[in-house]
């Protein structure tokens, strides 16, 4: 299993994964997942622009708690 860290970001809901070395791409969710995920929380934000970065960390957390992953 690979090592991994945890950070926590500004939000206190938000945590962002980052495994180490010989992590498999194919265990999280896509690029594409995440982007639209995050499109969509940009949206119900109201299309506000200058949280992208927060956005694509929120959608990223939020996938992979679905997925047993955070």
């Amino acid at each position: 299993m690979p090592k991994r860290t945890v950070q926590k970001e500004d939000t206190p809901r938000m945590k962002r994964i980052i495994f180490g070395k010989g992590a498999s791409a194919s265990r999280g969710p896509s690029q594409g997942e995440i982007e639209w995920r995050a499109y969509q929380i940009f949206l119900e934000r109201g299309g506000t622009d200058g949280h992208a970065e927060e956005d694509w960390l929120q959608a990223e957390y939020e996938l992979r708690r679905e997925k047993g992953q955070a």
